[in-house]
C-alpha cells in the first residue's frame, strides 16, 4: 500500500514529464519512450520473476529498467557497486547476455577502481548505490570511463544533500546527457553531444 501511494504522489508529480512529451531530441524521445518508459511485456518478465523472487516493487522496476537498458546498450560491461543481492546481475545478463558482470565491494581500493574503470569496454554500464565512499567510486567512473558508458546512480532524491551531489553531476564537464527518473538518475558519458538534462516520469 506504502508503495502505490508513494508512486501516485511522484507520478502526479511528474505527469507533465511522461513518456517523452516535450522532449525536443529524437534520440532523448526515443530513449525514454522506448527504454526508459516501454511497456512491452517481454517475455522473459515472467521467467525472471520466478527466478528473482522476494524483491519490492521498485527493485523490479528498476531491474526491469537495467534489463532494457543492456539490451539497448548491448553492453561489454555491467559493473554492480555495492549490490545487496544478485538481482541486477540476473536482469541485465538476461538483457544482454554477452555482458559481463563485475562486482566492486567496500574493500575495493582506489588503485583497483582505476584498472577496473580504464579496462572496461565500450558502451558499459556502471550501477552506483550511494552507500560507503560512492563519491570516490563516481569520480573514478567520469575519470576513466570510456565516453560510450552509461553511469546509472540510484536513490538521487533520498535527502537534501543527494540531490545537491546529483545536480553537480550534472554540471559536471565529464557527464553529457541525463536523465533523472526520480528512483534513479541516468548519466551518459558523451560529451559530443548537447548537455541536456531530462526529468522523467518512470
Amino acid at each position: 500500500m506504502i508503495y502505490f501511494v508513494k508512486r501516485f504522489f511522484v507520478w502526479l508529480r511528474r505527469a507533465r514529464y511522461s513518456r517523452g512529451f516535450g522532449v525536443q531530441s529524437p534520440w532523448a524521445y526515443r530513449f525514454i519512450r522506448y527504454v526508459v518508459n516501454e511497456h512491452y511485456p517481454y517475455y522473459k518478465y515472467e521467467q525472471l520473476a520466478e527466478q528473482v523472487y522476494a524483491i519490492d516493487k521498485i527493485t523490479r522496476k528498476l531491474c526491469r529498467f537495467y534489463f532494457r537498458l543492456a539490451n539497448y546498450q548491448q553492453a561489454h560491461t555491467f559493473i554492480d557497486c555495492f549490490p545487496t543481492s544478485s538481482c541486477y546481475k540476473i536482469y541485465v545478463s538476461a538483457g544482454c547476455r554477452k555482458t559481463i558482470y563485475r562486482q566492486v565491494t567496500e574493500s575495493i581500493s582506489e588503485e583497483e577502481l582505476v584498472r577496473l574503470f580504464s579496462s572496461i569496454g565500450e558502451n558499459s554500464m556502471v550501477r552506483v548505490s550511494l552507500v560507503s565512499n560512492y563519491s570516490t567510486v563516481i569520480d573514478k567512473a567520469l575519470d576513466h570511463l570510456p565516453p560510450s558508458c552509461v553511469l546509472i546512480i540510484e536513490n538521487i532524491k533520498r535527502d537534501n544533500e543527494v540531490q545537491k551531489y546529483w545536480s553537480g553531476l550534472i554540471s559536471d564537464l565529464r557527464t553529457g546527457v541525463s536523465f533523472d527518473l526520480y528512483y534513479c538518475g541516468v548519466l551518459f558519458l558523451r560529451t559530443d553531444m548537447v548537455k541536456q538534462s531530462y526529468i522523467v516520469n518512470f
